[in-house]
């Protein structure tokens, strides 16, 4: 059976889309992709899955539906290179001299080798197997879930498998698309990326305001599309008695929990009403250490709980059986409208976020709960609009509930959102490409858009 949105006219021809994520369906923190492929599959007759940072030993933690196919060769990243460098030693000095060209300084070359260097080895080892899967479709597009190693893999992919007339798409999602997220103020392979790109996903219209300011030699290529969420199992169950702050989120330096532990320890000694606190999302290493001492050090005593991670299933099971009172989040930075609020506005949850980024978009929701903080703010601040919901009425908060349900329902629903985006996803597959431009840059194209940055 053929696959096709109802407006492509024609019999449907035969279809793949092949997804570049990190790890997904191994380990965890792209679970969105476990609903957005039951999507696609609705719009195609073959889902390929790739992904790109698979470590030995890593778990599998998500089934993965017919027609799907998975393409993950589990080795070393160093036997990964090793056996590239052995068996393809001209293409390995191509990746140093796409690094050389135009590079700004050593450290940006070395970093670009090694990027290139790593998505070209990937790239090697799994372009025979996506052949074969999509060897009997006539219409293919391959899609980065990160503008980062899946969309460098997925172009030269492409290349490998002789598809240059087939789009490359990506999403920009977060760490991806900000050089301030990154510790030395770069990330690999801009104009190379985007060179090869026919079109980039933003999470938001912020984010697209930054690729825009940032790369505008491509701006025709730039849109936005938000990750929506799935639906909620119980919603519109949020309670104020016994009063319930939850937050959800890696524990990482952006999430800046250690701000939150503050705020809710500033609410807790101020405000006259007794506060719980629960977070989910794992967390490892000294930061995640530092977090655990810091609200030991600062929360009363048997007022909080972290529980870990949770697949998507189990966090709306969660929140379908633990009744909260607001979500809470203050992060340094965001892409899009993290999924993390969109869930806790599917359940009806007032939220207290931090503005940034993809979340500013919220200030055009007037009904909301107005919860929106300053990335820098003060204790007191959040203490304010905390102590603001809670001396609410019964019918005020009822209608902050009613207001984050209806907003979800209109803005945030995977339904909707990852439904039209492989429709989206099934026409461009369905075009043809015309013109060099948007194929894979050869060599001396590299060095062109090096140049351009």
């Amino acid at each position: 059976m053929r696959h096709a949105p109802t407006d492509v006219p024609g019999a449907p021809a035969p279809s793949a889309a092949v997804v570049f994520t990190l790890t997904f369906p191994f380990a965890t923190g792209e679970e969105f992709l476990q609903s957005e492929v039951q999507h696609l599959l609705e719009c195609f007759d073959d889902v390929v899955i790739v992904p790109t940072l698979l470590d030995e030993g890593m778990t599998r933690t998500h089934e993965l539906p017919p027609r799907v196919h998975l393409v993950a060769p589990q080795q070393s990243k160093l036997a990964l290179l090793a056996g590239f460098c052995l068996r393809h030693p001209i293409e390995a000095a191509r990746s140093g001299m796409r690094a050389l060209g135009g590079a700004e300084s050593p450290r940006t070359a070395w970093a670009d080798f090694r990027f290139d260097l790593y998505a070209s080895a990937l790239a090697r080892l799994v372009a025979p197997d996506v052949a074969g899967v999509v060897r009997a479709a006539s219409e293919v597009v391959f899609y980065g879930f990160w503008l980062h190693i899946p969309t460098r893999v997925a172009l030269e992919v492409r290349r490998l498998t002789r598809r240059n007339e087939h789009p490359v798409v990506s999403r920009a999602n977060g760490f991806d698309l900000y050089l301030e997220r990154n510790a030395r103020g770069y990330l690999p392979q801009r104009q190379l990326l985007l060179s090869g790109l026919q079109t980039v996903f933003a999470a938001s219209p912020p984010a697209q305001e930054y690729l825009v300011e940032h790369y505008p030699e491509h701006v025709s290529k730039f849109t936005s599309d938000r990750i929506g969420t799935p639906p909620p199992i119980n919603p519109g169950n949020a309670r104020r008695t016994a009063f319930h702050i939850v937050s959800c989120s890696y524990i990482a330096p952006v999430k800046r929990l250690v701000m939150l532990i503050d705020d809710i320890a500033a609410a807790q000694a101020s405000l006259p009403f007794p506060l719980v606190w629960t977070h989910i999302g794992a967390g490892a290493g000294t930061h995640a250490e530092d977090v655990y001492a810091h609200a030991a050090r600062v929360l009363a005593p048997n007022t909080y709980r972290f529980l870990g991670h949770m697949d998507n299933r189990a966090l709306r099971e969660w929140y379908a059986h633990n009744p909260a009172s607001v979500f809470a989040q203050v992060s340094e930075s965001e892409g899009g409208l993290a999924a993390s609020i969109q869930e806790g506005l599917a359940q009806g949850l007032p939220v207290i976020v931090t503005a940034v980024g993809g979340v500013r978009v919220l200030t055009e929701a007037p009904d909301l709960f107005d919860g929106l903080l300053e990335r820098d703010h003060s204790p007191e601040q959040f203490v304010e609009k905390l102590g603001r919901l809670l001396a609410a009425d019964d019918e005020t908060y009822d209608g902050y509930v009613r207001a984050s349900m209806a907003y979800w329902a209109a803005n945030c629903s995977t339904d909707v959102l990852a439904h039209g985006f492989a429709r989206r996803l099934r026409r461009m597959a369905a075009a043809s490409i015309d013109g060099p431009d948007t194929s894979v840059p050869n060599d001396a194209r590299f060095a062109r858009a090096r140049r351009l940055r």
